[in-house]
């Protein structure tokens, strides 16, 4: 269950599926991303399939984990014991 949102824009694009702002963000994809993560109740919930590309990130993001939602955009989060805190979509490897 997503607990927390990191920004507006991430909110805005799981509700009504519209990237505005986002250029080459897959609006819908990234919808469809979002309803997994809120539906999930835990990791081992998540798809395992290599699109997805579900993993746990480094440096300055230690701690988080990432979903793929279409190059280079992904959604990053962070677990916890209730669900997710800090939901995303970013390019996170963006300086």
């Amino acid at each position: 269950m997503i607990n927390t949102y990191k920004n507006a824009k991430t909110r805005k694009v799981h509700e009504t599926g519209e990237p505005k702002g986002s250029k080459g963000l897959d609006g819908e994809r990234a919808a469809r991303v979002l309803d997994i993560l809120d539906a999930a109740d835990g990791l081992n919930a998540l798809p395992v399939l290599a699109s997805y590309r579900v993993h746990k990130l480094k440096g300055d993001r230690d701690g988080q984990w990432s979903i793929t939602v279409n190059l280079p955009w992904t959604v990053c989060f962070m677990p916890t014991d209730q669900g997710w805190d800090d939901v995303e979509i970013t390019d996170y490897h963006k300086g």
